[in-house]
């Protein structure tokens, strides 16, 4: 396997009980990358993600991550990853660092203090963790799964359910990890995170990987060009009446999306002669998976 490639999966497929949770995929991951797998919830995430933690065993098709071959190797893999679940176990009674402490000695780590440090958890440190915020949780996961010395990172979902402050921390950390050259296999059915933090992205809806390629490449092939973002009934109605490619907001806005300046622009002359206030933004991830898939994923991570 090519020393840059960390991870090299070729045809992986996983059945539970006849319903096919992947669809025989493939895909690298480079040395150096945060590479992003976005998709809804039940769309083969996890599952892919275990099986290359040696957690699950595939149906069909291989895989190999570090070198090793998944099912051959699992041992090996296993003492060379770190991994944060999407809902990592812990102690509640022992505080922040006692937990830390006691994964830190399952791998024979003794300067799990300056982990401790590089998370940020020292601010916290002894607190219990039934006590901390959902922001101060992450950060203890994280932490957990550093004290593994891994130089590659597996974490599934890290900022679900957290609110937008914490989010935009945990991010600003995962690239602070990926600068002290960790490699970051990460989960989300964020497109903001997927648009902040990736090199790389592929979209997985049904065990399937609809596209996989850089976010700028992705952008520029499935965006759609330009999005209008409209608020008044009236000009909602226009952009409906120009593009069927359209969404709402979480706030109540509409989303109307165009496949070049110049159409775009059409409308953007009719909202100025309607007095009707608009943005105009270049199409991301938002619009990338709402053109693959026909629709995109709410908060929870359901496609609306």
């Amino acid at each position: 396997m090519d020393k840059d490639i960390v991870i090299d999966v070729k045809n992986l497929a996983k059945n539970y009980n006849g319903t096919k949770a992947v669809k025989g995929i493939s895909f690298t991951v480079k040395r150096g990358e945060i590479f992003s797998m976005v998709g809804p919830n039940g769309a083969g995430k996890t599952t892919t993600v275990e099986i290359l933690e040696c957690l699950r065993t595939p149906s069909s098709g291989k895989a190999a991550v570090l070198g090793y071959d998944i099912t051959d190797d699992a041992g090996k893999i296993k003492r060379k990853i770190g991994i944060m679940p999407q809902e990592f176990n812990t102690f509640d009674r022992l505080t922040a660092g006692e937990n830390i402490k006691l994964m830190a000695g399952l791998y024979g780590n003794k300067s799990f203090k300056e982990i401790i440090e590089l998370v940020g958890v020292n601010e916290f440190e002894n607190k219990k963790f039934s006590t901390l915020s959902g922001g101060m949780k992450t950060k203890v996961g994280l932490a957990m799964a550093l004290v593994s010395r891994a130089d590659l990172l597996f974490l599934d979902e890290p900022t679900t359910g957290l609110d937008p402050q914490s989010r935009r921390e945990t991010w600003k950390l995962i690239r602070k990890l990926n600068q002290e050259g960790k490699t970051i296999f990460l989960t989300t059915h964020y497109m903001e995170e997927v648009e902040e933090l990736s090199d790389r992205a592929a979209v997985i809806i049904k065990g399937e990987l609809k596209a996989i390629d850089s976010i700028k490449n992705l952008t520029e092939k499935y965006g759609g060009g330009v999005k209008l973002i409209v608020e008044k009934e009236e000009a909602k109605k226009l952009i409906k009446d120009r593009t069927d490619r359209v969404f709402e907001t979480r706030e109540g806005a509409l989303i109307g999306i165009f496949d070049s300046k110049e159409k775009a622009n059409m409308i953007v002359n009719k909202l100025f002669q309607m007095d009707c206030e608009f943005e105009i933004k270049k199409a991301g991830m938002e619009e990338v998976f709402l053109n693959l898939v026909g629709g995109r994923i709410d908060e929870g991570g359901e496609i609306l």
